[in-house]
């Protein structure tokens, strides 16, 4: 029997659209099955958006203590705020356009399937079956909400039904990833009274101690009620306010948002059928991103932008070629849209130190000494260097002004295996944010020699003699 395509793609996600354009470039046969509903969760243009207008506002403010010939009052509104959204939206859905995939020559398929194991692998419509050499699942995902009483009878809001222009005043935010910290500063910003409540004894528990620290005390000084290692046990709804048990503490509010980890979109997609395993409700996936089924392949990370898509061309490499092609994570950056920026890349502190023991040189340097933070009154923030002695980088850690872009210097130079000493000779343009990875090599560079005590005895003789030499 014939196939139809040489990949399959099932999703409405930007991953997936991402991945059929990928795939049409290598010449193949490819056909997107979007469905009938298209992924509508927050994703992080969202949160870009919102944190870019909360530095707008910041200038703002900053200007008007100034003694500048400007109006002190602005004229922003919550209407221009959401035809401003609703415009930059619209052109960034022009990327995703599906009648540009279609024009590519990507079948868009507008309706939802199942898969089928007999007597082939295909995926049933409800006219005909897709038959091809391979699949991927590129759903998108949804959140998983929590076993608690009274939560669904009282009612909640999740990212994929969030809607910040009709948010009442007074808000619980219950997290479980990073997403939850975003939302909760960027709504404290746009005027809202949000307690922030996280289960663990630290709020961001994978990443560097000091940044975290650094981020908690920012929350807490902006006003935002942090309530950390405390579960919530019970909601209810006493006359037109919800109350919730959170540890010893009642606590009045408006309403509730749930930021909890992700489950991948699957109902519906008869996986059972056709073998493919689940994980904690994730698709489990092998390092080259084959499911159980290795007929069918998957994208399990479908929450930073960036990662999901390097998935998704592993994903389509592997799937239209062979299977040869692995992720590694190693060298991706990530942020988290707090304000300022946090991003990193490669190990922590606490990571580099149980893998390489003795063999680190860890500086730190703070942003107070940037001209560009000076004059933003940006100072707030640090950046952590990782490496080996011989300077190889392990990894950069990132809180401040521009650390998202900063980040992808290091991310290269680690990728490329650039050591340290390299970067030193690297003068970046005066003025800039990226001045900071110049002056952390330089301060390795320094702290390098101050340990090397035969080189800085062999060079105070050098110094000497020629200094006599010259007399």
């Amino acid at each position: 029997m014939s196939l139809d395509y040489d990949l399959v793609i099932i999703g409405h996600s930007l991953e997936a659209i991402f991945a059929a354009s990928q795939a049409i470039k290598y010449k193949a046969r490819v056909a997107l099955v979007v469905g009938n509903i298209k992924d509508n969760n927050w994703h992080e243009q969202d949160s870009l958006m919102l944190n870019y207008l909360m530095d707008i506002d910041r200038r703002w403010h900053d200007l008007t203590q100034w003694d500048l010939n400007i109006n002190s009052v602005s004229h922003l509104t919550d209407h221009h705020i959401q035809s401003w959204r609703h415009e930059v939206k619209r052109n960034i859905g022009i990327a995703y356009d599906l009648e540009k995939l279609a024009h590519l020559g990507v079948d868009i398929i507008e309706e939802s399937g199942e898969f089928c194991r007999l007597p082939k692998l295909g995926f049933v419509l409800s006219n005909r079956t897709l038959r091809s050499r391979r699949y991927l699942l590129a759903m998108g995902s949804i959140s998983s909400i929590p076993n608690i009483q009274g939560l669904v009878e009282v009612g909640y809001i999740i990212p994929e039904t969030l809607n910040i222009h009709k948010l009442p005043q007074n808000l619980v935010i219950f997290s479980q990833t990073s997403l939850g910290i975003e939302l909760a500063q960027q709504l404290n910003y746009l005027g809202k009274n949000v307690t922030l409540i996280v289960e663990n004894p630290n709020i961001l528990p994978q990443e560097d101690q000091q940044i975290v620290q650094l981020i908690q005390t920012i929350l807490e000084a902006e006003g935002i009620n942090l309530i950390i290692n405390c579960s919530i046990t019970q909601v209810r709804k006493i006359e037109d306010k919800k109350w919730i048990q959170a540890g010893n503490e009642a606590l009045e509010t408006d309403e509730i948002i749930i930021v909890t980890h992700k489950q991948h979109k699957i109902k519906g997609l008869n996986l059972e059928g056709v073998k493919v395993a689940l994980e904690a409700g994730k698709i489990k996936v092998n390092h080259k991103l084959q499911t159980t089924n290795p007929n069918i392949y998957a994208c399990r990370n479908t929450i930073v932008s960036n990662i999901a898509q390097y998935e998704a061309n592993i994903a389509v490499k592997n799937a239209i070629f062979y299977p040869m092609f692995k992720v590694d994570y190693t060298f991706h950056p990530l942020r988290i849209l707090t304000n300022p920026i946090f991003s990193r890349v490669g190990l922590t502190e606490t990571q580099a130190k149980q893998i390489y023991k003795d063999d680190l040189v860890i500086i730190k340097h703070n942003y107070n000494s940037l001209f560009k933070g000076k004059i933003l009154n940006e100072t707030t923030g640090f950046c952590k260097l990782i490496t080996r002695r011989n300077g190889l980088i392990l990894g950069c850690h990132i809180i401040g002004h521009n650390s998202d872009e900063i980040i992808n210097i290091v991310a290269l130079a680690m990728k490329n295996k650039i050591k340290i000493q390299q970067i030193s000779e690297l003068f970046p343009l005066y003025g800039t944010a990226s001045e900071i990875i110049l002056q952390i090599s330089q301060n390795w560079q320094q702290q390098k020699h101050q340990d090397n005590k035969l080189f800085n005895n062999c060079l105070e003789s050098l110094l000497f003699w020629r200094r006599k030499w010259n007399l």
